[in-house]
């Protein structure tokens, strides 16, 4: 059956003990026992020692068994029970009938000590309720009680009288004891009323219920004392009966409180205990390291599950033997002499590799400590062992490491320039490279910042940046420029690692560099290299052409006009072949010279290569007209400033540039059509007699893109067949044929026939020229080898044109061998004629070519004489057999004496050196004879005929 609880037995004590009183005061008034009756007494003293049972018990069980938390309950229950004990003995010691005790006993002395009692009883039960904590010790207390009985006792014995009267014989009790007796009832009711409460809060519940139901009780027994007219009326017993039972409650509330839950609490402890020690035999049971107690004498009394796996064995067949039993060999007196130090009181340790049961080498780590009793008596030891074999190889790995890390930090200490900073980037320590190429002192530099060494080549965000990124605990690589003490410059490549702590601060940097000084020269001479002329200094035109863009996106912004002058050294070639190369590239040296000196700071002079320079120039006015006067002016200045002598070595050498200018604005035109344009100015001065400026002009533009159109036509005329050959005679001083003259021709789907002023300069200048002219020579050489059967046309000539790039070209001897084997071409029959340009390159080299066909039965004519720069010299060495006086010679030869004066010139000069005389150009009956009359040979003009194509020669 369930028992019940601390507040079901309360509540059903109260009920009862409410449902005893009504039956009670139901009932007639009656005597149990005779006046004066030995029984009486014998029962009222019965159930008073109870009671004074009870509350020495409470004050015995508050002095020895209530805890320190508690100690002020302990010293209100030692005073309230020791006076309530006191005044309930001499209570019942106070009886009728009962002998003398200072004074004869009375019913109205009894009541007395039964309310200084039950006052005190309730006052206590107050102080519990309040927690009132009283100050002193249990024996101050224990002292004032006892005190207290005394002055009671001599109260309620010497001056009673001083009371009102609370019982008269026959009478009963009187009002003011029944008063007093309703008020005891009435406060022992609230104090339940309390108690109850607190107890049903949850405070000490079991303690309060048995204090609610004792306060109740008393309360209600109280009543029991208010009608009775003897002390023998069944009421005192039954008052006594209920007072009885509240003490029961009292003793049950102290005692489940001091007697029976340190009992509930030493189970539980021992519950608590056996737990923790599953525990621990769990924990020991896993955790990674072997555990074990020996006994005085090494034999295992205990061994977890990790060292029973390193034994190989059950913990059952090891528990009980000696430690000997499980040591090899080899280690046995080491592990017995740690086993005498630990026995003997030094705990100890060893570690060491071993050789397990199953034969593998492990690296263990033992403990050994002396076990003691709660006498501290050696009773054993305590053995751990820990398998330290992967931290062991861990450790080795580490001391590898360290000693690799070591080499390292000399590797780098000796190579590398290597510096340690704080968290500001004050320098905590620098090595050695650091102090030998800064130049400072290792004491000059610690404490400081770089700021020592600051070159100030690095703008200010340069290092804000750095500081950026290193500040968030990244790494920062890159180049930096210092300056050393001394306040030479060197250049470091460098990486900066910060070290964070555990909230990832950075708490210190280290730097290191390598001295990249040299590499940055090497590679500025590279960059002037790749960026600037190697004979000048001057940007070339890589350069120029990254200026140029950034003058443009300044004319864009500023809406200011620039120009582009593009400049030619008129006739330098003529310096490099008289002079030499040397004294033409100190030349181009001095022009550098004075063009730099002669503009400005903010405009670029460049070179292009060979004679070719360019002025960039900025802001040179607002409006067009404003730009085109000043820049105008700035290129006749140029022109006067490089037209003045210039003194090379012993040679003064004259020059003067040709400029092409064009004028910008903005970025409407890219740099590299204005370089273009420039070009195509720079061109047209010089065909307008050179020492000129010429402004680009839209007209020679198209005209110009006409010209590249038709280059484009031409690359293709000759696979498809649009060259035609025409042919021109040339006659002797009676008229007759003796030679024909083969001239080209291109007939263009579009334009018709093409003039060869408008496509032969277009076949020298794309190279085209090499292919035409060996088909033209081809075409010859064919026409030849079809007259041979001709009776008439077989005495004649054929001369064809050769350009100065034909000539040149390495292969042209085996070439025109070759046609004439295949043609069989006859000796004198194969006119080549060259102009004086041709001979100005290579002459030696041109001269021997000649020489070499010449053997091969070909004629030479120098064509266009006295057109160019021709001296007797090159005559008299030159392999010619004709000379060809050029057209604007004979077209006024008639009427000018000038020109009648050089022709007598040329013919003369022609005639002492052998040579015959072609007129050419001949188109009048009186150029005809005053050229006879001069001695010239052979004729050729539209006088004679025109020039008709190939075929209709053949025909005629």
């Amino acid at each position: 059956m369930k028992s019940l609880s601390g507040k079901q037995t309360a509540l059903w004590s109260c009920a009862i003990g409410l449902f005893a009183l009504i039956v009670g005061f139901s009932l007639p008034q009656f005597e149990l026992f005779e006046h004066d009756s030995g029984y009486m007494l014998a029962t009222l003293l019965v159930l008073e020692m109870f009671s004074v049972i009870v509350a020495t018990l409470v004050v015995v069980i508050s002095w020895q068994t209530f805890r320190i938390a508690d100690s002020s309950l302990a010293r209100v229950l030692i005073f309230t029970f020791t006076l309530v004990a006191g005044m309930d003995l001499i209570h019942a010691l106070s009886f009728p009938g009962m002998p003398d005790l200072i004074t004869s006993s009375s019913t109205e002395k009894g009541i007395f000590f039964w309310f200084a009692g039950r006052t005190i009883e309730l006052f206590g039960f107050f102080i519990v309720l309040a927690k009132l904590n009283l100050p002193g010790q249990r024996w101050h207390w224990q002292l004032a009680s006892l005190l207290s009985i005394l002055v009671l006792f001599f109260f309620g014995t010497r001056h009673l009288d001083m009371l009102p009267a609370l019982f008269i014989p026959d009478q009963g009790v009187t009002p003011f004891k029944a008063a007093f007796g309703g008020l005891i009832t009435l406060g022992n009711w609230i104090a339940a009323d309390f108690f109850w409460r607190t107890a049903a809060r949850g405070y000490k519940p079991q303690r309060n219920y048995y204090f609610a139901a004792s306060c109740f009780l008393i309360g209600t027994g109280e009543l029991c004392f208010s009608t009775y007219v003897t002390a023998n009326d069944f009421l005192v017993i039954f008052g006594h009966l209920f007072k009885v039972c509240a003490y029961v409650f009292i003793y049950l509330g102290i005692f489940s409180e001091a007697m029976s839950e340190p009992y509930r609490l030493l189970q539980a402890s021992e519950q608590v205990l056996r737990l923790k020690q599953l525990e621990l035999d769990a924990v020991l049971s896993h955790i990674n390291a072997g555990v074990a107690r020996l006994d005085s004498g090494g034999r295992y009394v205990y061994v977890n599950q990790y060292l029973a796996r390193y034994f190989a064995k059950a913990a059952q067949e090891i528990i009980g033997k000696h430690f000997e039993q499980f040591v090899a060999n080899a280690h046995r007196q080491e592990a017995c002499d740690h086993w005498s130090k630990a026995i003997s009181g030094c705990p100890t340790s060893y570690e060491g590799m071993r050789t397990g049961p199953d034969g593998k080498e492990v690296y263990i780590s033992a403990w050994i400590t002396p076990e003691r009793n709660a006498q501290n008596e050696i009773v054993g030891a305590v053995l751990v062992v820990i398998d330290m074999t992967e931290q062991w190889r861990t450790r080795q790995l580490l001391s590898d490491s360290l000693a690799q890390l070591s080499d390292l930090n000399m590797a780098l200490d000796a190579h590398a320039i290597v510096a340690v900073t704080d968290a500001k980037g004050v320098i905590i320590s620098v090595n050695d490279k650091f102090c030998e190429i800064s130049q400072y002192s290792r004491d000059e530099l610690v404490g400081r910042t770089h700021g020592v060494i600051n070159s100030k080549h690095h703008p200010k965000s340069f290092f804000e940046e750095l500081w950026r990124t290193i500040a968030k605990g990244n790494v920062w690589a890159g180049e930096i420029c210092n300056r050393a003490k001394d306040g030479r410059l060197y250049w470091v490549s460098t990486t900066i690692v910060p070290f964070v702590s555990h909230s990832g601060q950075p708490v210190r940097y280290v730097a290191i560099r390598a001295d990249i000084t040299e590499r940055k020269r090497i590679e500025q001479q590279i960059k002037e290299m790749a960026y600037h002329d190697a004979l000048t200094g001057l940007p070339n035109r890589r350069m120029l052409m990254e200026r140029l863009e950034g003058v443009l996106a300044y004319s864009a912004k500023t809406n200011c006009y620039g120009a582009l002058l593009l400049l030619d050294l008129d006739h330098f070639k003529n310096v490099n072949d008289t002079l030499g190369h040397d004294s033409g590239d100190r030349l181009l040296q001095e022009v550098s010279d004075r063009l730099v000196r002669s503009q400005r700071q903010r405009d670029t002079v460049a070179r292009l290569g060979g004679d070719e320079f360019v002025v960039v120039l900025m802001d040179v006015g607002q409006t067009e007209a404003e730009a085109s006067v000043n820049t105008g002016r700035i290129c006749e200045d140029i022109i006067q400033e490089l037209s003045a002598p210039f003194q090379l070595s012993d040679s003064l050498v004259n020059t003067s540039p040709s400029i092409g200018a064009v004028l910008f604005q903005g970025q409407e035109v890219n740099a590299a059509e204005l370089m273009k344009r420039a070009d195509i100015s720079m061109y047209e001065a010089k065909a307008y007699g050179r020492k000129r400026v010429r402004f680009f002009d839209l007209s020679v533009q198209q005209a110009f893109q006409k010209q590249l159109a038709l280059e484009g036509d031409l690359r293709d005329a000759l696979k498809l067949g649009q060259f035609e050959i025409f042919c021109q005679v040339i006659v002797d001083s009676s008229g007759t044929t003796v030679a024909q003259e083969a001239l080209l021709r291109w007939r263009h789907p579009e334009r018709g026939l093409v003039p060869p002023n408008d496509f032969i300069p277009s076949l020298e200048r794309t190279g085209l020229i090499l292919s035409v002219g060996h088909w033209v020579i081809e075409q010859a050489c064919v026409m030849l080898s079809q007259w041979r059967t001709d009776p008439v046309r077989r005495a004649w000539k054929l001369a064809v044109n050769v350009s100065p790039k034909q000539l040149q070209h390495p292969s042209f001897v085996e070439r025109v061998s070759a046609l004439l084997r295949e043609h069989r071409v006859g000796r004198g029959k194969l006119q080549l004629e060259i102009t004086e340009s041709s001979l100005q390159e290579n002459l030696q080299e041109s001269i021997q070519k000649m020489r070499s066909l010449l053997e091969q039965g070909v004629i030479f004519a120098i064509d266009d004489f006295g057109t160019g720069y021709s001296s007797l010299s090159l005559l008299r060495n030159l392999p010619l057999q004709i000379l060809k006086i050029d057209r604007s010679f004979v077209r006024q030869i008639d009427h000018d004496k000038k020109d009648a004066a050089i022709a007598q010139s040329i013919v003369s000069l022609a005639h002492s050196m052998g040579l015959q005389v072609v007129a050419e150009g001949v188109e009048t009956e009186k150029q005809f004879m005053s050229l006879k009359a001069l001695g010239c040979e052979l004729f050729q003009g539209y006088l004679f005929g025109r020039p008709q194509l190939l075929d209709a020669v053949k025909e005629s």
